[in-house]
């Protein structure tokens, strides 16, 4: 079965826009690794934060994309925008069962 991450993003409004331009950068990369089977961006109703859900063929799959030149590349693009002391990222993985 696929291996699943969910990545969530908590900030400021200041930062929204931000956030959001950084994460459809993220989707575009993702989309060209090797192994991703789907990704999806949201933001929630109700504060602000934001939601990545990331389906791979492997864990595997995921691991190589994060270490990836290209994913380390947009990284460091990213600047300080994620070491704001009012930015918490979360992950948590999953195995899909069904």
């Amino acid at each position: 079965m696929s291996f699943v991450a969910i990545s969530k993003v908590k900030f400021p409004p200041a930062l929204k826009e931000a956030i959001h331009a950084f994460g459809l950068e993220m989707v575009a990369e993702a989309k060209s690794q090797a192994g991703l089977i789907s990704i999806s961006f949201h933001q929630s109703h109700d504060e602000n934060e934001t939601m990545m859900y990331w389906e791979w063929e492997s864990q595997e799959d995921h691991e190589r994309c994060m270490q990836s030149e290209d994913w380390n590349v947009l990284m460091k693009k990213s600047g300080t925008l994620f070491q704001s002391s009012d930015v918490v990222f979360s992950i948590q993985t999953y195995n899909r069962l069904a």
